[in-house]
């Protein structure tokens, strides 16, 4: 996309609009007389298609009476398709008029386009707080940041640090948890407790402590410990990858549009805002876009070379996996049964040629929002909040993939279950049982890291991957998090009240078969259910037998 600014990109498009029209203009005049001669070929309906393209595009590129002419011909010449046969003179005579109306009023010398839009601002470097009285490790990590392309701020005391939050929460936080107000878990505590406070990757640096001061970070909610003397590239590698995981892609949007004047006005609009855009001039090749590029969303125009909107909208409706998918239409027309047609077909949102910029993002916008929304509700659970079993099972696969691919990466799986699930149905009923399911699905979200992955996989099994730990800490962790789950009173109706458990299986990461993987945490779960459960117990080999 070009650096110019969209109202001067949209200038230049309007002069090629003006340029362009004159030679369609003229092969709509060939047109009419093909249809005078009764040419075979369907004359009329690709005089039509012209009427349809300067409709949309007449009033986008600032000229409203060109929409206006072009309208009534489209109109005229659906008319005349619709009574079949050749075209009266009266209608031809009529035809010649508008394309000289049109002539007249391109000719003319029309008003600038007013581009009312909401400006894109260059993405700055991420903001990263540095929370550290050490001097000399802050200008080493001031350094690194700003070479790194981030945009660092410093606290030297936890004072400092609530000042700069309250005045911005930043996109990850360096915390130093050895300050000397020895506050420095509470602080990431802190942060998770503020609104979107789970949406910073805090990584914590420490003078000593070693594995005792890693258990307690994460169980305050930080993605990752590092110690002194900081190996500042891997701890830059881990902030990147944090950032680059919560920064989300460019959404994609597919435009449905044959006429190339109104595509590149579309195309201008939407990428000035930041989204990636693909247009479809060929209704028979919507599939097949659809499969590679993968929209976010589709603009779709109503009216189409040898198809029409309305038919690959609701082919769109009938594939499953297209459900959520926003479909917005754009038609050059106003007519309440376009718009009843349009919604009819599956659409979500029906806006008119010309569309002014600041309308058609918004209303993208607005779309894309509630398609997030709904597609959250159908990854998660209704009753814990975690991924749902397909969806975790897919973040396992993917992240086996990148963890055989990468070297010396560590990373545990983790599944458990509440110990005497069914008793505590049988014995308190359903809903006590939901209710410590419920417990534990907020328990774990305020314990794991939130760029870690948690899902329900059953009724009471839940699974947790657990990236860039070991096993061993992977263990101390969920043992801590199994003693904060047993001191919890579960209530079970009319004062009765109870304590639960859970017992857990880990596992670490051996190769890229997130089968096997899943199966070594289920192995360790099941054995650490020996004896009664309460347990939390790592994954173990068994020796090959000697020969």
């Amino acid at each position: 996309m070009s650096a110019k600014p969209l109202a001067e990109i949209l200038e230049g498009f309007r002069r090629d609009f003006v340029t362009g029209a004159a030679g369609r203009l003229t092969e709509m005049e060939a047109e009419i007389e093909r249809a005078a001669a009764g040419e075979a070929g369907d004359p009329v309906r690709r005089l039509g298609r012209h009427f349809h393209g300067l409709s949309g595009a007449g009033g986008t590129y600032g000229f409203p009476e060109v929409s206006d002419l072009a309208s009534r011909g489209e109109a005229s010449c659906g008319a005349v398709m619709s009574a079949g046969g050749p075209p009266p003179a009266s209608r031809r005579a009529e035809w010649r008029g508008l394309v000289a109306s049109i002539r007249e009023a391109l000719d003319g010398v029309g008003e600038r386009m007013a581009v009312a839009i909401p400006v894109r601002r260059e993405a700055a470097g991420a903001d990263i707080l540095i929370v550290e009285d050490d001097r000399e490790v802050l200008k080493l990590l001031g350094r690194l940041s700003t070479r790194e392309g981030f945009s660092p701020r410093i606290a030297a005391s936890l004072a400092e640090a609530r000042q700069q939050l309250d005045e911005r929460l930043p996109d990850a936080v360096l915390v130093d948890v050895g300050l000397p107000d020895g506050r420095g878990f509470a602080l990431i505590e802190e942060i998770r407790a503020r609104p979107d406070g789970d949406a910073v990757a805090i990584l914590v640096m420490s003078g000593g402590g070693g594995f005792a001061n890693r258990v307690e970070a994460i169980h305050s909610g930080a993605d990752g410990y590092f110690r002194k003397p900081i190996d500042s590239e891997a701890l830059h590698r881990r902030l990147r990858y944090l950032l680059d995981r919560e920064r989300a892609e460019p959404r994609r949007i597919l435009s449905v549009e044959d006429d190339p004047d109104q595509a590149a006005f579309l195309r201008a609009v939407l990428e000035s805002a930041g989204y990636v855009v693909q247009v479809c001039s060929d209704p028979f090749a919507f599939e097949s876009d659809l499969a590679t590029f993968r929209p976010d969303l589709v603009l779709m125009d109503s009216e189409l070379p040898g198809s029409s909107g309305l038919a690959l909208a609701r082919y769109l409706r009938q594939e499953e996996r297209y459900a959520t998918l926003p479909v917005i239409f754009l038609t050059a027309g106003a007519e309440t049964s376009l718009r009843i047609a349009a919604l009819r077909s599956g659409a979500d949102e029906h806006l008119s040629k010309p569309v002014a910029p600041g309308l058609l993002l918004s209303t993208v916008a607005a779309r894309l929002e509630r398609a997030q929304l709904l597609q959250s509700l159908l990854r998660r659970d209704g009753l814990t909040r975690l991924l749902t079993h397909t969806a975790f099972l897919e973040e396992v696969n993917r992240s086996a993939s990148r963890l055989a691919a990468a070297s010396h990466e560590p990373a545990a799986l983790v599944v458990l279950d509440v110990d005497g699930f069914r008793a505590i149905n049988d014995s308190y009923g359903h809903p006590a049982g939901d209710r410590v399911l419920a417990s534990l699905g907020s328990l774990l979200q305020r314990r794991i890291r939130h760029s870690d992955t948690m899902g329900r996989l059953g009724a009471d099994e839940i699974g947790i991957l657990l990236d860039d730990l070991p096993e061993v800490e992977a263990v101390a962790l969920m043992e801590r998090i199994a003693a904060e789950f047993r001191d919890l009173v579960q209530a079970a109706g009319e004062g009765v009240s109870f304590r639960s458990s859970f017992s857990a299986g880990v596992a670490p990461f051996a190769s890229g078969d997130a089968g096997a993987w899943l199966r070594a945490a289920q192995s360790a779960l099941a054995e650490s259910k020996t004896g009664g459960g309460d347990r939390v117990r790592p994954f173990r080999r068994t020796p090959a037998p000697k020969p």
